[in-house]
């Protein structure tokens, strides 16, 4: 609990020291967006809207009320998972400041319900802070050895956030394309965060210091070389020379998904266009972001043009080989953290994602 409220904390200094947004006006014509902005942003008066202007029961969840709203309780998304083992094992891949066990961002049960399915499953255990190049050696090794121990000849990667980016790294530069059958990325920013663009000063209002001061509560210090680097390697400005060097290989089957989310939980104050209409989203729905997630991270990710992202990487970013499309989950949702599942707001179920997914390459033969 202390480490998760130390991690709100940073974000939080991090968010109030990039911009202060005005607050949305709340007269009798301030709409769902505007005032669940307010809400969102912790301008709570009190006053329960949803009531005052009729929107429990009005067919649309909204997440900002102050009761919960009849509304959310969203059927599950997605096929009912069923089908039959993959071919190749698989391995999870966790992101930045992750290990497999850590309590933001590791894969929370998923390595279990995999395996309950038939599924031969690895879990990577990664340097939770250094660059692509570094984990890239880690998790080639902890292949080799699952590997091994199966005697199969190919793995298939499903990598979440800078665990994408491990991964092509290690098929394009570490020569890794006859050992990984599939590489399939969950919001892996394939052209970078902006966020680490800001925390490092490449864009004017840099704030290093001020973000320095609040993760350091969490034994994060973004002076330390490896933390630098693994925040310099996610930037936008370096991911131009990342995908330039890394080149996909033929021989792999690459396929993406982004996560969606919004500070309102209201879908309307979203730009969904990136999607390409491929949403596996339930209508008048959107994950509310996490409150470990500041809104205003979530204006600097999206560039502050409502730009979809999941709190830490855009839709756009997030696109890699065939796109699957969007699925309503924040950074942390998409793994199941904080010991998170089902969302009866959305209907998204982490593990039934999963679950899925494995059996889709199953069903690619792979």
């Amino acid at each position: 609990m202390l480490h998760r409220t130390l991690f709100s904390l940073a974000l939080g200094s991090l968010a109030l020291s990039a911009c202060a947004d005005q607050a949305t006006d709340s007269s009798e014509d301030a709409d769902k967006e505007a005032i669940g902005g307010q809400l969102a942003d912790g301008k709570s008066d009190g006053i329960d809207w949803c009531e005052n202007r009729g929107w429990y029961n009005d067919g649309a969840c909204d997440q900002f009320c102050l009761h919960p709203d009849p509304d959310c309780n969203a059927a599950p998304l997605g096929a009912t998972p069923r089908g039959h083992a993959t071919v190749a094992p698989i391995i999870l891949v966790h992101g930045f400041m992750g290990t497999k066990t850590s309590p933001l961002w590791s894969f929370n049960n998923v390595k279990a319900a995999l395996e309950a399915d038939g599924h031969r499953v690895f879990e990577a255990d990664l340097p939770p802070f250094d660059q692509p190049s570094a984990r890239a050696r880690v998790l080639a090794q902890q292949i080799d050895a699952a590997l091994a121990a199966t005697g199969a000849t190919k793995i298939n990667i499903i990598a979440h956030s800078q665990g994408g980016l491990d991964s092509r790294y290690l098929i394009s530069s570490l020569g890794y394309g006859n050992r990984v059958a599939s590489l399939t990325t969950i919001s892996s920013p394939h052209h970078g965060t902006a966020i680490a663009d800001r925390v490092l000063g490449y864009v004017p209002g840099g704030i290093d210091s001020t973000v320095n001061a609040g993760l350091k509560a969490l034994h994060i210090d973004i002076a330390a070389v490896n933390v630098r680097a693994a925040l310099a390697a996610m930037s936008e400005k370096n991911m131009v020379e990342f995908n330039r060097v890394n080149l996909d290989d033929a021989r792999v089957y690459y396929q993406s998904w982004a996560g969606v989310s919004s500070p309102t939980g209201v879908a309307s104050g979203v730009d969904l266009t990136p999607c390409e209409g491929k949403l596996l989203l339930h209508p008048n729905t959107m994950d509310k972001l996490s409150l470990l997630l500041p809104s205003l991270v979530w204006n600097i990710v999206g560039h502050n043009k409502r730009d979809a992202n999941d709190g830490v990487a855009t839709v756009t970013s997030a696109k890699h080989g065939v796109f699957r499309g969007c699925f309503p989950a924040d950074h942390m949702d998409e793994v199941g953290q904080v010991n998170h599942t089902y969302d009866v707001a959305t209907g998204f179920d982490h593990l039934r994602f999963y679950r899925n997914v494995a059996f889709e390459l199953a069903n690619k033969g792979l």
